[in-house]
């Protein structure tokens, strides 16, 4: 049905959900920013700061004692699965335009992944149980949390390599960021396959690769969801 909105006082017709990919670019930007403060809080500020590598002693005695900020990281971990599931969604919608094929498909793995995530988050329960009664158990669920999360970054990896295309245009930020976006998603890809093949894997890719996950909310905030330009 088609409805009118305004611009500079001027009605121009809308059809349908015209306008629907700018608020999924919004959207998934919106999301992605409450996520890049949940995320290190619970799991560096909470999580990490609590877990002594090698002493289980040390750790389960930490979480027992900070029993309500671990829980309380949990459930805020928990929240960024949320805000995963919503990102998915504002950028199927964003994206579908350009190529509806590669946008479902790229929303497909960031679900999965988001799926995984929460199979890990799952395990950092036991650790909270297993803390007051079991030090190794808490320990080694923790560790466990480390590993699924790190496999699980392999698929979010394909997914920011699947929206390069897909933000590509020739204005050069545009060029820049979808080489970046690949580059990000290499090296979750990297660490995630290191972490599955070498137990004693240490050193992270992704830290020095994410820049294009920030650029991308830039981008979605200013330019997602509008047509493609040639300019």
């Amino acid at each position: 049905m088609a409805k009118e909105v305004f611009v500079s006082n001027q009605p121009v017709e809308v059809i349908g959900d015209a306008v629907r990919p700018r608020t999924g670019a919004v959207t998934a930007a919106m999301s992605q920013l409450l996520m890049t403060i949940i995320a290190p809080v619970c799991v560096f500020g909470v999580i990490a700061a609590m877990t002594v590598p090698g002493d289980a002693a040390a750790t389960a005695a930490n979480i027992v004692a900070g029993a309500f900020r671990f829980r309380l990281a949990i459930l805020g971990l928990i929240v960024v699965a949320a805000l995963d599931v919503a990102i998915a969604w504002g950028l199927y919608v964003a994206l579908a335009p350009r190529n509806r094929d590669v946008s479902l498909l790229a929303a497909l793995f960031r679900i999965v992944y988001t799926a995984a995530f929460l199979v890990a988050i799952i395990g950092l329960l036991d650790a909270a149980v297993a803390a007051s009664t079991d030090a190794g158990a808490a320990l080694t669920a923790l560790e466990r949390f480390d590993y699924r999360w790190d496999a699980a970054l392999i698929v979010f990896g394909l997914h920011l390599v699947l929206l390069a295309p897909l933000v590509a245009e020739r204005r050069v930020f545009e060029r820049i960021l979808a080489v970046l976006l690949v580059l990000a998603g290499a090296g979750y890809i990297v660490d995630g396959v290191g972490t599955l093949l070498d137990p004693n894997y240490a050193f992270s890719v992704s830290v020095f690769t994410f820049i294009g996950e920030v650029l991308l909310i830039v981008w979605l905030f200013v330019r997602g969801g509008k047509a493609r330009s040639d300019a």
